[in-house]
Order: structure tokens, then C-alpha cells, then sequence
């Protein structure tokens, strides 16, 4: 497993992750547990989000990737 990214809060990793599994890669997200566990607010905990090692570089391009510019009839024009 490696890491694909870190994030300082849960909900974007879970979020990369919908991402990535839409494309048809399994991945996890880990440290989830270590943010609520802590005693120490300024612990410097990451969540991280792995995959598969044959994975890696196609999850990379894909959370790397600009996302699409919404049309103009998806935000009210």
C-alpha cells in the first residue's frame, strides 16, 4: 500500500476517496481514528489515503487532475 495523499481533516480524504473508487480503485483511509483519539489538540496527525501500490500512479493523476468547469446551465446561468 502507499499513500496517495494526506489531509489535516477527514471529509476531503473521504470525499478523494468516493473519487477514486468511482474510477474503479479500491483504496482506504487511514488515522481517521487517531483525530478523535488524540489528547493533544496540536498533534500533528495527517488522515491518509492509500491504494494499492499498482494503483499509485493512476490515483495520483486522477486527484491531480483540474476538475471540470461546471456549464453555465448548472449554475443558474
Amino acid at each position: 500500500m502507499k499513500t496517495v495523499k494526506e489531509y489535516p481533516e477527514l471529509m476531503q480524504a473521504e470525499i478523494d476517496r468516493s473519487l477514486l473508487e468511482a474510477e474503479g480503485i479500491p483504496c482506504d483511509v487511514l488515522g481517521e481514528n487517531l483525530l478523535y483519539a488524540s489528547f493533544a489538540p496540536c498533534a500533528d496527525f495527517a488522515v491518509k489515503l492509500v491504494v494499492a501500490d499498482e494503483d499509485w500512479e493512476r490515483a495520483k493523476q486522477i486527484l491531480e487532475a483540474p476538475l471540470a468547469e461546471p456549464l453555465a446551465e448548472d449554475v443558474g446561468q
